[in-house]
This record gives structure tokens, sequence and C-alpha cells, in this order.
């Protein structure tokens, strides 16, 4: 009995802290929208960078991504951290750096201001991502129409994650969210920036508790574009070591507001969809 109502007081604080949370992220949003209007737009570059560390096991899901995505709008970096080759046609014009490593030690080593300085988004991966139908043109026009910063299309119910606010959710275009796992995710360029400067450059490379900050520190709109979806194929395998450097991370910000995973809004739809205009 006193286990049923200490859960019951989880439950409701935890729906109280939500609801405050949404709240709080409603006004912050209509500042930050009044801060951002009064600030000069970038101009549009037309290339954007994919980065991701990809081993043997990558190599088709990576191969499916070039070829659906392909080298007019894309360039490719990949880390290649099991020592594999890549000598397939597929892979001829991407960009390899092949040294033992996990994947936050790349991101912060190679994705520096100098690089990325020449593309209007950097976007990261994961080698165990399947990009399904995944449009880029039409998820980049919901991004620029909602004025992300960070962005990434929802997980399709095939997929493996812990964290359920990834999931698809049928018949919206996507939510505004303050939390987004990174296995598929899109960052403005100068937004991937300020990400970047959570990164620490000595520890913490398997990037637990990052994502949770990122809100509040970055000041980021962040938006999952449930229209789009990707498939993770692999449940992704526990480690003490990522739980113990999350946990020792986050008490380093203690002034930081942590992410409720919580949604607070829904996204508009791209003004044209540009697959059909394409069609047509």
């Amino acid at each position: 009995m006193l286990r049923h109502a200490f859960n019951l007081a989880l439950s409701l604080r935890s729906k109280l802290l939500r609801s405050a949370q949404r709240a709080r992220l409603r006004r912050w949003l209509i500042r930050r929208d009044g801060r951002q209007s009064q600030q000069p737009i970038a101009p549009r570059l037309g290339k954007s960078l994919y980065a991701a560390p990809i081993g043997a096991a990558g190599k088709d899901l990576l191969a499916k991504l070039i070829k659906k995505w392909g080298h007019e709008q894309f360039d490719y970096l990949i880390f290649v951290y099991d020592g594999s080759r890549f000598d397939e046609a597929i892979f001829s014009r991407c960009s390899f750096i092949s040294e033992p490593g996990i994947v936050y030690q790349f991101f912060r080593k190679y994705l520096t201001a100098q690089r990325c300085s020449a593309y209007d988004y950097v976007v990261l991966g994961i080698e165990d991502v399947d990009i399904d139908s995944f449009s880029w043109p039409n998820f980049a026009a919901i991004m620029q129409r909602n004025h992300l910063d960070m962005a990434s299309p929802a997980l399709s119910a095939q997929s493996h994650s812990p964290h359920s606010i990834m999931f698809q959710q049928l018949g919206k275009v996507g939510r505004l969210v303050d939390v987004i796992e990174v296995f598929l995710t899109v960052f403005e360029a100068r937004a991937w920036l300020a990400f970047r400067e959570l990164i620490e450059p000595d520890k913490n490379f398997w990037g637990w508790g990052y994502v949770q900050l990122a809100q509040s520190y970055c000041d980021f709109k962040m938006g999952i574009v449930d229209a789009q979806t990707i498939t993770v194929t692999r449940a992704p395998t526990f480690k003490q070591e990522s739980q113990d450097e999350m946990t020792r991370f986050l008490r380093s910000h203690p002034k930081v507001r942590r992410a409720r995973f919580c949604c607070y809004g829904e996204l508009q739809p791209a003004l044209i969809d540009i697959d059909q205009k394409e069609k047509s």
C-alpha cells in the first residue's frame, strides 16, 4: 500500500513538473522568437554536412543514406573507428578520418567552426540508423518554417529507444520539445557551434546528458518532425561508465535547467511540399 502511494506521488510530481516546464517554455518561446525576429537572416549556402562514426556494421545503411541524399546538397565526413575499408564506389566522394574514438570525441575534435562555416546545417548520425523514406528537402523546409535550431525526424515504431518522446505521433507535422536524442539530428550550423561548447574535450565521450541541457544552455528552439521517420535498428547498450559520466556532468552544471522530456507545442507545415512540387 505504501509503495503504491509512493509511486502515485512520484507520478503526480512528474506530471506537475512537466506542466510547469511546458508553461515556462511557452513564455520563453515568445521572448525568444521576438529576439530572433530582430536579427539578420544568414544567407543560405546551399550545402550541409553529414558527420557520423561508422564501422563495418554501418556500411550498408550509410550507402543507403548517400544514395538517397546524394552529393548536390551534402558533403559526408565519416569517422572510421574500427579500421574498416570503404573502397566501394558509393563512398568515393566522402571524406574519411580513420582512428579509434567514441561518438562525441569525434564530434568535438573535428566539427570545428572553421570546418562548419561552409554549411547551412550540420547533421549528426550514428551507424545503426535507417533513414526510411526520409525527405531532406521537406525536412529542411519544416526546420526553416519553424525557425528551429535543432531538429530530428521521429522514430518509427520499429525503433529501439528508451525515450518515448522520440517516437512518431501520427497525424502531426511535428512537436516543439525540450530534448532531442542524437540518432540523426540536424543543427543549424551556428547552433551546432553553441552545442559543441557543451561537449567536454577530455571526458564523457559517449555523450549522455548533453541533450538534457541543450535547450536551456544554448537557448535552442527544438523540434521532432513526425512527418519524417528514421529507424534505430539496434537497442542501445547500457554502459555504467556512461551513466556515471552523465551524473557527474549534470552535477557540474547545477544552474542549467534540465529537460523534462516534454512537448509544449506543434510545428507548422512547410509552406510548399517540395517532393510533390518536383513530381508535378
